[in-house]
Parts: structure tokens; sequence; C-alpha cells
């Protein structure tokens, strides 16, 4: 049975589930026996990675945990971290998660916390400040499994790719729920409270489409779908829609 995916794992998934580079990597480390947490050199490669991607944050840390990379944010602002894929614009952008194809939080962001595409939830936890943000408070990177980094360095590569093609860009900031949800490129949010998206999604469940577990969390538009794959889904939306308005 196929669902059509606007959930994407929080975006860990914005490249899809099926990704067989990412199988073959898998497979390879493991038969290297890279699986505990030791020293490699995995850190270096996906630094060069990172720099490529954000080249004005060139101190990276990697932690194994949400929880640390939260206690980091807060040593750096007690302000709510900005997502460019919901937050209101005036926001505080001291601290900003990074979204694929949303670019940055803005100019005066010092930390940055990319959500990087990953094939699982146990995706290393990804710290990118500027110089000035660097101090004694913010604690040197954990020793992560090399298989982790490994998939993320193949990830990481995959994305960069994908956002030098102009082609593909455009097809993911199409976003067919434009004018019905608010959105940003391919993410959104309905507006819908608690009671009524639990309905919405159990309804657009039963039309194969997935949706995120909470409407607090932005939608995001999958990578691969058919107009005939969602076209029940966005006349349910709009239903819904048209009853909030």
């Amino acid at each position: 049975m196929r669902y059509t995916d606007f959930f994407q794992n929080y975006g860990r998934a914005i490249l899809g589930h099926r990704n067989e580079q990412i199988q073959r990597s898998i497979k390879a480390t493991v038969s290297r026996g890279l699986l505990s947490e030791y020293p490699s050199l995995f850190p270096g490669r996906l630094e060069k990675l990172l720099a490529m991607l954000f080249p004005d944050f060139p101190v990276i840390r990697v932690y194994s945990d949400q929880q640390k990379v939260l206690q980091v944010a807060r040593r750096v602002s007690s302000d709510a971290i900005f997502d460019p894929a919901v937050s209101p614009e005036h926001e505080s952008r001291t601290v900003s998660y990074w979204r694929p194809f949303l670019g940055f939080g803005g100019a005066d962001s010092v930390m940055l916390l990319p959500i990087l595409p990953f094939p699982g939830s146990f995706v290393p936890q990804v710290v990118c400040l500027k110089e000035e943000a660097c101090t004694a408070d913010i604690p040197p990177s954990d020793c992560v499994s090399p298989l982790l980094l490994d998939l993320l360095i193949k990830t990481t590569a995959s994305l960069i790719r994908i956002l030098s093609v102009e082609e593909t860009v455009a097809k993911r900031m199409n976003n067919p729920l434009q004018g019905v949800f608010e959105t940003r490129g391919p993410y959104g949010l309905t507006g819908l409270c608690a009671q009524r998206y639990e309905e919405f999604a159990l309804e657009a469940l039963a039309l194969k489409v997935v949706l995120p577990p909470s409407a607090d969390v932005p939608f995001i538009i999958p990578g691969e779908y058919s107009n005939g794959d969602i076209r029940s889904f966005v006349q349910l939306s709009r239903q819904y829609a048209g009853a909030v308005t």
C-alpha cells in the first residue's frame, strides 16, 4: 500500500525514504565494523561538506543527542530558536534552524542548527557557529559512531547536489497547498486547532496521505508525487482551510 508522506520525519526524510546510495553505505560501513563510538576521519569529511553549505559558520560541533544541542543554544541566546518554515518574520534569529530550500534564518544568526536529511531519528546533531559565538561555554563535539557520521556525509553530499540543480529546487518550491494554508517553499502550517487537526490528519490518512503528528509541526511537500496521488487530499485541505477562515 502506497502513502504520500507530508511529514518527512520532521524534515529528515526530505530526500526520500529509499535512497539506494544510503542503503549501500549502511552495508559497507557495517561490514567494516564501524558501529561503536570510536574516533575516525569522518568528522573532518563532514566539516568540509558543511563548510560548502554554510561558509559563514566556520565552527562545527557534532553532538549525540538533541538535549545537548538545546543546552548549547540556550548558552548563546535565551530567545526561542528561529524556524524559517514557521516562525514570524519579526522574531529573534540569533539561533536559527536551517531547512533545505529555505536558506538561512537571517544574517544576524550566530548559531545555525541544520535539519539535514538522514535515514532515521538517531541522526548526529550538527551545530554551526560563527567565530564570535564559539566561547568556552560551547563544549567540544561528542565522539559519534563512524556509521552515523558516514551516513550523514552521504546524505549531506546528496543534498548539496540536489540544491545545485535549479529545476529540482523549483519543483520543491512549487507547493500544491500554497493559497490553501500558510506556506513557505515546500513547508507549511494548517493553522488548525489541535482537535480539528487530529480530525484532518485522520481523514488525510484515509486518503493515504501522512501528516505530521501535531499542528505545530510543519508539513513538507515530498519530492516525488503525482497530482492523482494528492488530488483528493488537496480538496480535503480546502474544506478544512475554509472552515478556519
